[in-house]
């Protein structure tokens, strides 16, 4: 249960102040995507980011929810499926390369959507380039917070794990 609460925890963190997409949110995603029921890994958190940019976008800053909401979510649920790469095993190397992918994949998915509905940029391969650049800021701020959270949130549920472990082992007489 207590993974359901950090990824609830991740979602509301978007409340605090934050430099622009260093959040935990990420991170949390693909623990959630490790360690939650697929299913689960997938509905509980867009549920939850549905809902923060409801609250973010029409309460915070009166501004209308639009048709990339959709394209967003899309982005946050392939950051969960990542995650399922680590269902089988977590090692620091497979970590390392799910942070990496991860706001990798936000970042095209979520700046594509920018491109295609906003028409911030022309309709052209150098208008989604132009796209794809001004979003460089804000990709390495995502993939800094991932491998920070990411390692943080992987890093604590090992040693929980272990110490769960270890008190398992002890309390059956096990050494």
């Amino acid at each position: 249960m207590y993974i359901y609460l950090i990824v609830a925890l991740a979602v509301l963190a978007r409340f605090i102040p934050h430099v622009p997409n260093f959040s935990p949110v990420y991170g949390a995603l693909l623990f959630g995507g490790a360690y939650l029921r697929k299913r689960d890994s997938i509905w509980f958190p867009l549920v939850l980011l549905g809902a923060s940019d409801f609250v973010l976008t029409e309460l915070v800053y009166h501004m209308r929810i639009g048709w990339g909401e959709g394209i967003q979510m899309a982005a946050f649920a392939a950051v969960a499926m990542i995650g399922w790469l680590l269902r089988s095993k977590v090692t620091l190397s497979r970590l390392a390369l799910a942070c990496a992918a991860a706001p990798t994949a936000f970042y095209l998915i979520s700046n594509f959507g920018v491109w295609l509905g906003w028409r911030a940029y022309p309709a052209s391969w150098a208008g989604l380039m132009e796209c794809y650049v001004a979003g460089i800021p804000f990709y390495g701020y995502s993939l800094a917070s991932t491998f920070v959270f990411g390692g943080v949130l992987f890093g604590l549920h090992e040693l929980y794990q272990a110490k769960r472990t270890q008190q398992l082992r002890a309390q059956a007489g096990i050494s």
